[in-house]
């Protein structure tokens, strides 16, 4: 189980990601904020062998779909045909980030303003006509699992 602390810190940089194409709404941040132990979009965070898996929607692009073996945990419509995708990966952080590098510099998209630290990774991305961000975020009482977090849109 992550804490309270964590589970916080990762509710936040979901809502900076889900946010990015939009602009900060502080009522968004505030409602993920009271939520704790929940992304945004209102899905706990689990570990891999405890996800339930949801498809992807048809209507997200292939060249955004995840890598193979990410558990995708959440899907949210929004505003402006924008799509929140949450995820967990069953792989170590560092192997995550060259994961998601790589789907998404070898499919059409370029990133620009990302930055990697220690236990977190996010990066804009745009191309194929669409625009987004992901984030991916360590999960400490994971062993060796990543959350993942897209939004795509126009």
């Amino acid at each position: 189980m992550i804490s309270r602390h964590q589970s916080a810190a990762l509710a936040l940089a979901a809502v900076v990601a889900t946010t990015a194409l939009t602009g900060c709404e502080s009522d968004e941040l505030e409602s993920a904020m009271a939520e704790p132990g929940t992304t945004s979009t209102g899905v706990a965070l689990v570990c891999a062998k405890d996800a339930k898996p949801l498809p992807l929607p048809g209507s997200l692009p292939d060249a955004a779909a995840l890598p193979s073996g990410y558990v995708v945990t959440g899907v949210e419509k929004r505003s402006a045909d924008r799509t929140v995708v949450t995820a967990v990966s069953p792989k170590p952080f560092s192997q995550t980030l060259t994961e998601i590098r790589t789907a998404f510099s070898t499919r059409g998209w370029t990133a620009s303003e990302g930055e990697v630290e220690e236990r977190d990774a996010e990066s804009n991305f745009s191309g194929n006509g669409l625009r987004g961000r992901w984030a991916i975020r360590e999960l400490p009482d994971c062993s060796d699992n990543t959350s993942v977090s897209v939004l795509i849109g126009k």
